[in-house]
Order: C-alpha cells, then sequence, then structure tokens
C-alpha cells in the first residue's frame, strides 16, 4: 500500500514486467508477453512452477530436459536471474 499526495492510502503496488524465456538445446523461446509481478523473488517462484510442470509433461514422454532453463529478464531485457530445471526437482 502507499499514500498519495494527499495523504491518503491508496492499494496500488507498482509492479515491473518480467519475461521467462526458455532456454533449452542451445535455443531461447522468448516470452513475447510477459508478466506483471511484484518483485524478482514472485518471478523467481514463477518460473519454478513453470519448469516443474515442463517436466512433468516431459517425462510422460520419458525426457527428463534437466539441462533446460528458464531466464527471467526484467522490462529493459536485461537478464535478472536464471532458473535451471535441475534446480526444481529433487531426484531419488
Amino acid at each position: 500500500m502507499s499514500v498519495n499526495e494527499r495523504g491518503s492510502a491508496s492499494c496500488y503496488t507498482s509492479h515491473m514486467l518480467y519475461r521467462l524465456n526458455l532456454a533449452c538445446d542451445g535455443e531461447i523461446f522468448t516470452d513475447e508477453e510477459g508478466v506483471e509481478l511484484p518483485n524478482l523473488e514472485t518471478a523467481c517462484f514463477r518460473a519454478t512452477r513453470i519448469a516443474r510442470e515442463i517436466i512433468g509433461e516431459e517425462a510422460k514422454s520419458g525426457r527428463l530436459p534437466l539441462c533446460w532453463s528458464i531466464e527471467i529478464t526484467d522490462e529493459t531485457g536485461v537478464t535478472v536471474a536464471t532458473m535451471p530445471f535441475a534446480d526444481t526437482v529433487t531426484l531419488r
């Protein structure tokens, strides 16, 4: 919550645009739309969830794409974090 010029509370929260680009087999598949999120931590959480969903789908075909990753870029296109798929699961 922020306070506007008159001193009253506003429910407006600043969000940044993040793109969650898929890096696999030497190619980058760009997230053209991106998603507005409150912070990098939330973007990393979302990247983890997406990676796990992709791993689950690929596992149905007998593949575990653990060398893939999601590159998180900010609204200027700068990579601010990378989420390797191998870091999102525990193999037992």
